[in-house]
């Protein structure tokens, strides 16, 4: 599935309820419920009764479905390896602001 950038505006904007994050994503409701409960996926608001996700929850289903897809990981494999994803992704968000901080740092 090929996301294009007007698609992501819109999600930015917009909120998609369980069902239509896991029709998107490709993944079963039970595996989204799953990862919504372990906290790999996180609602925009998690007091509501009816969660409703955006685009970054989106952004995790989908690399979710494309993990159990192309690597064939059960659930605890795959919350492993999107906690590291999130990991690798923090860490690179630091290093990005340590070298606007310092710019003849490479």
């Amino acid at each position: 599935m090929r996301v294009e950038l007007t698609e992501m505006l819109w999600l930015e904007e917009h909120e998609l309820s369980s069902s239509e994050l896991a029709a998107i994503s490709g993944l079963t409701p039970e595996l989204l419920e799953e990862l919504v409960s372990s906290g790999a996926v996180s609602p925009i608001d998690p007091s509501v009764p009816e969660p409703r996700f955006g685009a970054a929850a989106l952004r995790t289903a989908l690399t979710a479905r494309r993990l159990c897809t192309d690597f064939e990981l059960d659930t605890p494999a795959l919350l492993l390896a999107l906690g590291l994803l999130d990991r690798i992704d923090a860490l690179e968000a630091r290093l990005r602001l340590l070298r606007a901080k310092l710019p003849g740092l490479r």
